[in-house]
């Protein structure tokens, strides 16, 4: 009680990174990496939509191609976006 000696845990070096933050910049640049990955895909198909909706002739083709274009696109303008939100590259 008196006169013990506390034992202080082990203290990290200034120069050692934090272990949570290295790892949670390590997922996160995977998490980053995935949104680009996905958003190319998904503007890669909008892009294939689009040109078969200028080909198209037919109305009730084009409305469909129309609808597929348009569905692609916001998938990829929004993972783009939280790209941009988390601080990550946009595509």
């Amino acid at each position: 009680m008196a006169g013990e000696a506390k034992r202080a845990g082990p203290k990290r070096r200034q120069v050692d990174p934090d272990p949570a933050r290295a790892e949670g910049e390590k997922v996160g640049a995977r998490i980053d990496a995935a949104f680009e990955k996905l958003a190319g895909k998904l503007r890669a198909r909008a892009d294939r939509a689009r040109a078969k909706l200028d080909a198209a002739t037919k109305a009730e083709k084009r409305a469909v191609l129309l609808r597929r274009y348009e569905l692609y696109a916001d998938a990829a303008a929004y993972l783009e976006e939280r790209l941009v939100d988390r601080g990550g590259r946009s595509a």
